[in-house]
């Protein structure tokens, strides 16, 4: 059975990177990241989330997929605080 883990938060110079391994029995390989760049005036934060995609010979089965996209929620919910204090902290300077 599938379980989600928590998010993983990294910072970088560049900006902060978001984890997320929703499998850790099967499909191992499988992680949802999000690479937020620094929040910058009248444009926001640039936000790129990469993830491997299902296909004919490596499907997702549906209990999978619901955990998948439960974790992906949780990686753009997490997402939006982090440029919200991104932008707070921008506008504090």
């Amino acid at each position: 059975m599938p379980k989600r883990e928590a998010i993983e938060r990294e910072t970088f110079d560049w900006g902060v990177r978001l984890t997320v391994r929703p499998f850790t029995d099967v499909n191992v390989d499988i992680v949802i990241q999000a690479d937020i760049g620094p929040y910058k005036r009248n444009r926001g934060s640039d936000i790129r989330i990469t993830f491997p995609g299902a296909s004919i010979t490596s499907p997702l089965r549906l209990g999978d997929a619901q955990v998948w996209c439960e974790a992906l929620q949780a990686l753009v919910a997490e997402t939006r605080v982090v440029v919200a204090d991104m932008k707070s902290e921008f506008g504090s300077r």
